[in-house]
């Protein structure tokens, strides 16, 4: 098992900001809600009538810009999907967010970033895509999806992630602290993989969804670093976009 380098604390911050700002950049440019769920506050996804794209944890997700004549695309990954009222999230990470429309791989079109809370050093947000009417959604990854939440993560628990760049891979978790899980290097984090889905296998065959992937350390070996959970929904429940209405994770 591959544990980040001891360091200290102040070290292990430096570390830290620098793989966050690294991994921005990475995802940034490359040439071509109220009050959140608990786990009981689920829904089944809807099964939308042969809808053009469906929207799931573990999708590639971009947003393109003209830059200098030239086409810059920033690629993310969905970690979660759910509503506030009638309108229908995706949720990635914080620094994922841009102004505009949203498409999916092949430039098909889902809806747009409405609403984020930035990340701030080791203190990270959110950004919500708000899906156009017509754009189906699940919460399912495959063979098994999303149909529990784990708001208390172990030490030395199995992880894996299905992210846009590296795609499925698992690890272990090294260190727990409220706002990040620190991983070994073997979750996989690369430049696109920012809000990828982080969950444990459950009895039921499916996944309890653990966190957003949303950084790595260079320096401890390519660690991976990950919102919890927990983290993650207080701070849409502070920052989202409605206290109205409550924000409902999709289950399978």
């Amino acid at each position: 098992m591959v544990r980040p380098v001891p360091v200290s604390r102040r070290r292990r911050t430096t570390h830290l900001l620098a793989a966050v700002a690294a991994i921005m950049l990475a995802v940034g440019t490359a040439a071509v809600a109220g009050t959140v769920s608990v786990p009981g506050r689920a829904a089944a996804a809807p099964a939308a009538a042969a809808p053009a794209v469906t929207v799931y944890p573990g999708m590639e997700v971009r947003r393109s810009v003209i830059v200098g004549g030239k086409v810059e695309i920033s690629r993310c990954t969905v970690g979660l999907t759910g509503t506030i009222g009638t309108a229908r999230y995706a949720v990635t990470a914080g620094h994922c967010y841009r102004d505009g429309v949203v498409t999916d791989k092949d430039g098909n079109p889902i809806g747009w970033y409405e609403f984020h809370r930035p990340d701030e050093g080791l203190t990270f947000g959110f950004a919500l895509i708000r899906l156009y009417d017509g754009i189906g959604v699940a919460a399912s990854m495959g063979s098994f999806g999303l149909s529990s939440v784990d708001m208390k993560p172990r030490r030395n628990q199995q992880v894996c992630k299905l992210g846009a760049t590296t795609g499925w891979s698992c690890g272990t978790i090294t260190e727990i602290t409220q706002r990040y899980l620190y991983t070994t290097n073997t979750l996989g984090a690369e430049g696109g993989d920012s809000g990828a889905v982080v969950y444990r296998q459950t009895s039921d065959g499916h996944a309890a969804f653990v966190g957003l992937l949303v950084a790595f350390d260079r320096d401890a070996g390519h660690s991976a670093v990950v919102e919890p959970a927990e983290w993650l929904f207080d701070q849409i429940d502070k920052y989202g976009p409605t206290r109205d209405n409550p924000f409902v994770w999709y289950r399978v």
